[in-house]
């Protein structure tokens, strides 16, 4: 869901998910992507879900962000994008929450899945994009 983020803790700081390259001159296009990112927690809380953010090089040093350690001033048309948890998970200073995110594609629309799977096991979240599509 595309939020505006006002009321949240951060636990980490945001890592680098998907990476596209244009022009793609592969023989191939596919733009799905999987990923799995890890994070240690700092101290005890309750994780509800993971924020993401976009960032974008133009050309040479010309940069677009959402990213808040590198937004770009006057960007209010773009915010992030919320993971939620259906069910959230009490975590333990030092935990590693690790998450797995799939960017897929049916030619139509774009959509993402997402689970954590440490410490502790989540369901996989929107698959088919069953509650959330962004249309091509």
């Amino acid at each position: 869901y595309v939020v505006r983020l006002h009321n949240f803790h951060q636990l980490a700081d945001p890592l680098p998910c998907f990476i596209f390259s244009h022009p793609n001159r592969d023989a191939v296009i596919d733009n799905n992507r999987y990923k799995t990112l890890k994070y240690t927690v700092g101290l005890n809380t309750v994780l509800h879900g993971f924020a993401g953010y976009f960032e974008t090089v133009l050309y040479k040093d010309i940069t677009l962000s959402i990213r808040p350690e590198t937004h770009s001033p006057g960007m209010f048309s773009w915010f992030p994008i919320l993971f939620p948890l259906k069910q959230p998970i009490t975590l333990r200073e030092h935990d590693t929450v690790c998450v797995r995110f799939w960017r897929c594609n049916n030619g139509k629309k774009v959509w993402y899945e997402w689970a954590v799977t440490s410490p502790v096991c989540s369901a996989i979240h929107n698959p088919t994009g069953r509650s959330y599509t962004i249309g091509l």
